[in-house]
């Protein structure tokens, strides 16, 4: 006969089985904490495409700034918090590109991951360590372009290695070393990766100092929306006069705004250069006033969507021959 007390003893196995097969459950997952440990970090996708060139598919890249979006304003959500905290390895730029890294990873409580700085050991361009042919009064306009921005602070520095191709190659050795070091079992896998990307972008290097060369001598200057191009310029032989805009990405003022006039006639400068994800009001506005041609799709904290856009190489290339273009 049924009773009670049977039902209560069947009970009592049943939510002993259940509580046993939930912790085997739990013991089960663990592995899934090992698949994590190939998960690294960074903050832009330009650097993320360097890291995954290297990595391979052997590891997870995630770039904190979604593509398209302007580094400058951003804040790390709560998902960033988390993804943080799964990872291995954080691949921070530095000189002040990534001004919210530190909070974000005492946020994640991750005591493991490490944080490998790409631009250590590379001349930083500040200040003082560009001056080109303009006068004294648009120099000290352009040194204000590297006060604190709202993302990433140039007074550390231009933070935009990466668009010198030699300083890419650095950030890949780089790479390349910290994962040989976190994941020795790959470490060949990563040296091929290395070697042959590294012989990629020595062609890429080689391919824009020539097509720059196309461009003549004295067509040579820019006007450019933000201080982002210092690097660029200087590696493959072009002046930046000075940006429109200063580090805080402010406008100008009217004073600032009619030298920037007087600067455009007085170079003869051809073409006014603006970024994907920023606004193009004043370029444009500048560039209808002074009948000079305006190129507002240049890419350097962000990758494109577009096979031409979607890769470091393309960017370069893409960025190369829209300012040959303009200023041939």
């Amino acid at each position: 006969m049924y009773t009670f007390s049977n039902r209560l003893n069947w009970m009592k196995i049943i939510l002993a089985v259940s509580l046993a097969l939930f912790i085997t459950g739990c013991t089960a997952e663990k592995p899934v904490s090992t698949m994590n440990q190939k998960v690294v970090i960074t903050s832009i996708s330009p650097l993320a495409d360097l890291i995954r060139n290297v990595g391979g598919d052997s590891i997870q890249v995630i770039s904190l700034v979604p593509t398209g979006s302007d580094p400058h304003t951003y804040e790390p959500t709560p998902d960033a918090v988390r993804q943080v905290s799964m990872g291995k390895l954080f691949f921070a730029n530095g000189v002040g590109q990534e001004a919210y890294l530190e909070k974000l990873i005492a946020n994640s409580q991750n005591k493991d991951l490490r944080t490998v700085i790409l631009s250590d050991g590379l001349e930083i361009l500040g200040n003082e360590g560009h001056k080109d042919n303009h006068d004294e009064e648009a120099e000290h306009h352009e040194d204000e372009a590297h006060i604190e921005g709202n993302g990433h602070d140039h007074s550390q520095g231009n933070p935009h290695l990466w668009l010198d191709v030699k300083n890419a190659q650095h950030y890949v050795e780089s790479i390349r070393d910290a994962l040989i070091e976190a994941y020795p079992q790959d470490q060949e896998l990563f040296k091929a990766n290395a070697e042959n990307y590294l012989q990629e972008l020595e062609a890429l290097d080689q391919w824009i100092a020539k097509e720059i060369q196309t461009i003549p001598p004295e067509n040579r200057n820019l006007i450019v929306y933000h201080d982002a191009w210092r690097y660029y310029t200087e590696r493959y032989g072009l002046t930046v006069l000075r940006p429109v805009v200063r580090g805080d990405e402010s406008e100008p003022s009217a004073k600032d705004y009619a030298q920037l006039i007087e600067l455009i006639k007085e170079y003869k400068i051809k073409a006014i250069f603006g970024e994907v994800g920023f606004n193009t009001k004043l370029i444009l506005q500048l560039a209808q006033e002074t009948g000079i041609k305006m190129v507002d799709d240049l890419y350097n904290d962000t990758l494109g969507v577009t096979p031409e856009t979607d890769s470091y190489i393309e960017i370069m290339k893409h960025n190369t021959k829209a300012i040959v273009s303009a200023l041939e």
